[in-house]
């Protein structure tokens, strides 16, 4: 359906300008047990850094990071939405804000160490303070179908959500990924009917 990126967030003044400037620092991994912690978690051990001994780590849900972070109380949040993410864009209504970019080497281990994950690049003017390039990961948001659903139904199921993108676009902006090319990335079997719509479209499955 659409993928979830992982956002490294922090303000100007902060002093962080890359990944690796993280430590010692105030930062948020996300809500105890969140898939937000989760992620960054996986994160931090690809890079090697112990979040109990390198950062002055906290847990706070999306809404008590996004506070934390325009009050100057924390340094830096590690938050996982689709984006452009409203916890983001309510921190930049009243401050600087930076998103930082995960180290290629970092993104690349955790992909390997973590096969449903995919990298993801952040593109300028996803958000108003980003322009250029930012690399991360995402995990993908799926459509999931017991495998036994009549054929014809899941291919004409598909084929409704993406010849139909602009419709969904006036529910939600995720909608623009509601194309085969993207659609058609995965990480467990698709349905036959799935399959015979995306090989209709020329994607070899």
């Amino acid at each position: 359906m659409y993928p979830a990126p992982h956002h490294l967030v922090t303000i100007e003044g902060s002093g962080i300008e890359t990944f690796w400037d993280i430590k010692g620092k105030k930062v948020s991994l996300g809500a105890p047990g969140g898939g937000d912690q989760v992620l960054t978690r996986m994160i931090l051990k690809a890079a090697g850094i112990d979040p109990d001994k390198d950062l002055q780590a906290a847990q706070l849900t999306q809404p008590e990071g996004a506070m934390a972070l325009t009050d100057g109380n924390i340094d830096a949040v590690f938050w996982n939405f689709a984006a452009p993410g409203a916890a983001v864009m309510e921190v930049e209504a009243t401050r600087k804000v930076k998103l930082i970019p995960l180290p290629e080497e970092v993104v690349q281990k955790v992909v390997e160490d973590n096969p449903f994950l995919l990298p993801f690049t952040f593109k300028p003017g996803i958000y108003k303070s980003v322009d250029k390039d930012v690399l991360t990961i995402a995990d993908g948001n799926y459509m999931v179908v017991r495998a036994d659903m009549d054929e014809e139904l899941a291919y004409n199921l598909l084929k409704t959500l993406l010849e139909n993108k602009d419709a969904f676009m006036d529910v939600t902006p995720q909608a623009a990924n509601f194309i085969p090319e993207l659609a058609s990335k995965g990480i467990i079997p698709f349905h036959p009917g799935a399959v015979k719509y995306f090989k209709e479209k020329g994607i070899d499955m």
